[in-house]
């Protein structure tokens, strides 16, 4: 049977081998599943490097730890180690355990959900991404993602190809919960909304939320869905 536990960890920490982890000059450079841990390796441009090992269950849990909880984990870690000075050169090895820095208090114990994760999330969810894809669907019958825009730090247009009707729409989602002001979980699914509002069967659903004299040379029109969805 998979494991698709590791297989969504890796998948979601992707990000950090093509760019660094950010404020940071390490990029991952290694990850294997071992045993009740994951050991992943950071490293720079110079070969500094380290080893972190993080688990895969909290004590007396039988679920495995959220998926993106790992990313929050990592960006901390790395950030501590560089300032911290705890990185080795390259055929020495800095094991840094994972657990310790929970208890420490540098990585938080709680998943954590940055500005940019919130909108790196749409995005992926609306097109199927692996690394956020799972019970929800986008409805190709219904819209296709073509391409976005962060027009605000909170409120992002995304312009859908609606298939039913020979336009590009322009959809504004907010990406910060209106009643915290924090980046939206990554729990929710944009797909889901869109699929309920986008329905042909009720035009008018989607037409209340037209914004009148929006000038948009990538859309034929824009609907403000900010605090609809």
């Amino acid at each position: 049977m998979k494991d698709m536990h590791t297989i969504d960890v890796l998948l979601a920490l992707r990000r950090f081998i093509g760019v660094p982890v950010p404020d940071t000059r390490l990029r991952l450079r290694g990850f294997v599943r071992s045993g009740d841990g994951l050991r992943l390796r950071l490293a720079d441009p110079e070969g500094r490097q380290l080893t972190l090992v993080l688990p895969v269950r909290r004590s007396n849990e039988a679920v495995p730890i959220a998926t993106w909880w790992y990313v929050g984990a990592v960006r901390h870690a790395a950030r501590w180690a560089e300032i911290n000075g705890r990185l080795s050169r390259e055929g020495h090895q800095a094991v840094i355990d994972g657990e310790t820095l929970i208890a420490d208090g540098v990585i938080p114990a709680a998943a954590e959900t940055t500005a940019d994760d919130s909108l790196d999330y749409v995005i992926g969810d609306l097109l199927a991404d692996p690394a956020w894809h799972s019970q929800h669907s986008p409805a190709p019958e219904l819209y296709q993602l073509i391409g976005f825009d962060l027009m605000t730090e909170d409120r992002v247009r995304l312009y859908l190809e609606l298939p039913y009707t020979p336009r590009t729409v322009g959809v504004d989602l907010a990406v910060v919960d209106e009643e915290t002001g924090r980046p939206r979980s990554t729990g929710w699914w944009a797909s889901a909304k869109l699929n309920a509002i986008l329905t042909p069967d009720e035009p008018a659903t989607l037409a209340a939320h037209l914004v009148l004299d929006a000038h948009d040379p990538n859309c034929d029109t824009v609907y403000n869905l900010t605090r609809w969805a």
